[in-house]
């Protein structure tokens, strides 16, 4: 096993994930990701981070990516569930439930599956875990129903698994962003106009005037998983720049 401390982050070759990859990696980590693209991991490479194409929501996919962590690196410190999608926003009884079946896979039960076949190697670095929700959970938007429901569901699993997992040393915790720049609405079908227009009209709603940036949130990925923050488990820390106040 190597002396440096090795992080993997779900989703980590695009939006919000690549920037966390990217910060962990100038923290001393030796960084893998995955995700779904094959050109972004080829990008990733070139930047010093490894990368393998996994879908999360398949059990299969996660065998082999626990498989390569484990031929690659023979320990896991850290693991970020950074991947999900979004669905394009739109009243609940218009919304296409196969789409929403698929989101919950990812969101929900890719979470599950990653967290369940990655936890016996985190404990055994007594490492930690980080979950990604939304403030959508706790302050639903009309039009976001599904997003919000897959989002208070990883909410309730990190506080129980965080129960469990502190048994073996291991924290869990959970990151819950508001609106960030990133991919996810760009994914979901959304076009970088209506994109750039929602961002314009969404950040006079916070107190501090402004959505969210990448390094917002990395800036908190990267003290939950340092030393400095080892007696904090089981949290659901919101980045919202005071959203959450009004």
């Amino acid at each position: 096993m190597s002396n440096r401390k090795v992080a993997l982050v779900t989703g980590g070759s695009a939006g919000l994930g690549e920037d966390i990859a990217l910060k962990l990696k100038r923290n001393g980590f030796d960084v893998a990701v995955c995700g779904r693209r094959q050109d972004k991991l080829d990008a990733m490479r070139k930047r010093g981070v490894a990368g393998i194409q996994c879908d999360i929501g398949s059990r299969e996919d996660v065998r082999r990516l626990k498989d390569w962590i484990v031929s690659s690196y023979a320990q896991l410190d850290v693991l970020v569930n950074c991947a999900g999608v979004a669905l394009q926003r739109s009243p609940f009884v218009e919304v296409n439930m196969d789409e929403v079946e698929n989101m919950m896979r990812i969101n929900v039960f890719g979470t599950m599956y990653v967290t369940q076949s990655f936890l016996p190697l985190v404990q055994a670095r007594k490492g930690c875990i980080l979950n990604f929700s939304s403030t959508l959970a706790q302050r639903p938007r009309a039009g976001s129903i599904a997003y919000s429901a897959s989002k208070g569901a990883v909410e309730a699993f990190t506080k129980a698994i965080a129960i469990e997992a502190a048994e073996h040393g291991v924290r869990v915790n959970c990151i819950a962003p508001a609106l960030v720049r990133s991919d996810i609405y760009l994914a979901a079908g959304m076009s970088p106009t209506e994109y750039d227009k929602l961002l314009a009209a969404r950040a006079a709603e916070f107190p501090l005037k402004r959505v969210g940036e990448p390094e917002d949130v990395s800036e908190l990925v990267s003290y939950l998983v340092s030393d400095k923050a080892t007696w904090i488990t089981g949290l659901v820390l919101a980045v919202d720049g005071g959203g959450m106040l009004r």
